[in-house]
């Protein structure tokens, strides 16, 4: 584990339950080492510490979007900890390729679904890079829950909650089918959405035909 990913973990530990009132279920089901792949909904962007707070042994890679890595601060915290920048609009492959190096060099990856924030705390249609990370690499899926009411604010009570590990559907490495990854996808869905109040909603939108460039 890199110097500076720790010491911002270990600060991170301090300051977040001073700043959000946080309450961790299903904590036995989190792994004891690396190479597993967390998917969770989105809610904010405390999502991805409050998920690296909960597993301080083991480091993290994650994804951020391109434009946030020239943003001063923002962009210079995100590269100490090792985030991977990823072209929304540009079926950006390498972000992809370069998570799952960091997998099977024993880091943990964490990965959004959905690929942007959900408002209203419903989980919204998942999107394929997750299914398609889990399909090539083969690697154990870690479901993850978030969940507060109305928008995140100082001393809101956040629920953080962990599901079982589940493998992925065996396949072709190099070339997952299509209803394969829509399997797979589905499961990953099914699964944070049984780690969330009132989400019926959820496998009704798995249902839909993916919008253009999902």
């Amino acid at each position: 584990m890199k110097g500076f990913y720790k010491f911002a973990i270990r600060l991170m530990s301090f300051l977040m339950p001073l700043c959000y009132r946080i309450e961790v279920k299903g904590r036995e089901q989190l792994p004891k080492e690396g190479g597993y792949l967390f998917v969770s909904n989105h809610r904010s962007n405390a999502d991805p510490i409050l998920i690296g707070i909960q597993n301080p042994e083991t480091q993290f890679c994650f994804l951020a979007k391109q434009e946030l890595f020239s943003q001063g601060f923002i962009g210079w915290l995100l590269k100490k900890l090792g985030a991977v920048a990823i072209d929304r609009g540009a079926g950006d492959v390498s972000a992809l390729e370069e998570l799952e190096t960091r997998l099977r060099a024993g880091e943990n990856a964490l990965i959004f679904p959905e690929g942007t924030r959900s408002k209203d705390g419903k989980l919204m249609h998942f999107k394929t890079g997750a299914a398609l990370i889990a399909a090539q690499t083969g690697v154990p899926v870690v479901p993850v829950g978030i969940s507060f009411d109305g928008q995140l604010h100082f001393r809101s009570r956040i629920l953080v909650t962990y599901g079982a590990p589940f493998s992925i559907p065996q396949t072709d490495p190099e070339k997952p089918s299509g209803a394969v990854l829509k399997q797979i996808r589905q499961e990953m869905s099914r699964n944070v959405a049984a780690l969330l109040p009132m989400q019926t909603e959820s496998q009704v939108q798995e249902d839909k035909p993916a919008q253009k460039g999902e």
